[in-house]
Formats: C-alpha cells, structure tokens, sequence
C-alpha cells in the first residue's frame, strides 16, 4: 500500500510538472498565436498520440452509451481551457497559475448543485478562506482588471464543473476513453475558431506546438494513474506542486519576483484545500 501511494505522489508531481510545462509553452506562444490557435493544436496533436493506441484497442475501447455526458464534459473543458489560455497570456504567469488553483473550491458547490452531495460547515469556510488567498495572489491593486478576475473565476468554475462530470462518467467509462472524446470533440470544435483566427506559425512554434500536445496528453495520463494508485485525500495537495514549477519557471524566464502576497495568499489557498480535502482544520 506505502509503495502504491509513493507511485501515485511521484506521478502526480510529474504530472504537475508537465501541466507547469504546457502553461509556460503557452505564455511564450501568447505573442505570436492566438489562443484559439494553441487551444485547437493543442488539442490535435494530443489526439494524433492518444489517438492510434486508443483505436488499436478496437472498438470497446471507445464504444459509449453516454455521448451526451461526454459533450458536456467536452464543453465545459474546451471553455475552460479558452479562458486558462487567455489568463495565462493575461496575468505573470506564477500568479495565474496559482490563481487557477481555485477550481477544488468551487468543486463542492457544483457537487452539491448538481450530484446532490452534502457541503459541510468547514467546506463553506474554506471555500472563504480560499477567496481571500487568490484576492492576495492576483492583488487588485496591480491594475488587474475586474474582467480578468472573472474570467479566472469563471474558468475554476468550469474546471469543478468538469472535474463533477468526469466523477459521474467514471462510473462506467474507464479514464482513457474519457480523455480520447474530449480531445475528439476539442479538436472538431476547436477548429472553426482557430481558422477565423490563424497568424502564420514558424518552424520552431509548430515544434512548440508540438511539445504542448505531447505533455498534456503524458499529463492527463499519468494524473489519471497517480489516482488510481492513492486516493485524493493521500495525494491530493500535491496538485499545487504545479505552483512550486510555475515560480521556478517565472523567475528563470520572465524575471517574476515571489511576493509576499504571493506567498500568504499561496499559503491560504493551500490551506484551504487541505480542509476542502481532509475536512480538518489542521494536518
């Protein structure tokens, strides 16, 4: 069992790592591509590597009685994904990833909305304490625009949403399958969009765009094994290891200082999830 939990912390944290690595590709393609663009090949070249092993499988490896849940899910990831790719062009880059974090917060209220699940008394507070950690993050102050913080806020609310219908549809859907169709339905949909918005991309953007196919899809992968060897609550905290990669990744290359409301507000959002998760109030 200890070994199982170690395998799915050290997978989680590589999965982390990848998922810093395809926000930092992101942000450094931000002035030369539109995000409609980096959302559809994003999209495409992550289907071009899932895509022939899942078919090899043949057709039970994708065959489905829930198209319409997995449309939902395709949907609320693909505008969440819109909004995380304009943030991240948006915001320095360690602020919005942290930021983002918001999403376990928001992910009790949909559960609660929608799967009828029981909020209990500490969740409430904690989803407060997580508000108050990402004012601290994002500090208004800075010139943020309040559409921006809508926009991040919004974009949590999306990520909950679509984390609540990926728990309904791994009732009966294993996690492969599962990624397969979004990024089928991503990529198909995606596409009018980036055609309406295409700017000319270089030899070493596709190359980038490229790299950002092939850690998203490692990512969902191996965050998808790191769950099935330990369970949330064991492992869970260890999602904001991303933030740990973000700061490293901002300093070296966009010289982004770690403040002290960074850091308060960090350690609040942390907090925060650890209550959210474990449902005490201290570890």
């Amino acid at each position: 069992m200890k070994n199982k939990v170690f395998l799915g912390a050290i997978a989680l944290v590589i999965a982390e790592a990848f998922f810093a690595g395809v926000g930092a590709i992101v942000k450094g393609l931000s002035d030369s591509l539109s995000e409609s663009q980096m959302v559809f090949f994003r999209n495409f070249f992550a289907l071009l590597f899932l895509g022939p092993w899942c078919l090899k499988q043949g057709t039970e490896a994708i065959y489905t009685q829930r198209i319409g849940l997995h449309l939902f899910r395709a949907a609320t990831g693909l505008g969440g994904m819109y909004c995380f790719f304009y943030v991240l062009a948006q915001m320095p880059f360690t602020s919005a990833i942290m930021a983002l974090k918001m999403a376990p917060f928001f992910i009790p209220i949909v559960a609660k909305v929608w799967l009828k699940e029981r909020i209990q008394s500490k969740t409430v507070v904690a989803i407060m304490i997580g508000f108050v950690g990402v004012a601290f993050i994002i500090n208004p102050q800075q010139g943020i625009e309040f559409n921006l913080l809508f926009i991040v806020l919004f974009c949590a609310l999306l990520v909950a949403t679509t984390k609540c219908t990926i728990r309904k549809l791994s009732d009966t859907e294993p996690a492969v399958r599962i990624v397969f169709y979004f990024i089928c339905v991503s990529t198909l949909f995606s596409f009018p969009l980036m055609i309406t918005d295409w700017q000319a991309i270089n030899n070493h953007n596709w190359a980038l765009l490229v790299l950002i196919g092939a850690l998203a899809v490692c990512g969902q992968l191996l965050m998808t094994q790191a769950y099935h060897y330990a369970s949330p609550v064991k492992i869970g905290l260890l999602g904001y290891s991303s933030v740990f990669f973000a700061a490293m990744i901002g300093y070296t290359f966009w010289d982004e200082p770690l403040t002290l409301g960074m850091l308060f507000g960090g350690i609040l959002l942390i907090w925060a999830a650890n209550v959210t998760i474990r449902q005490r109030w201290f570890i």
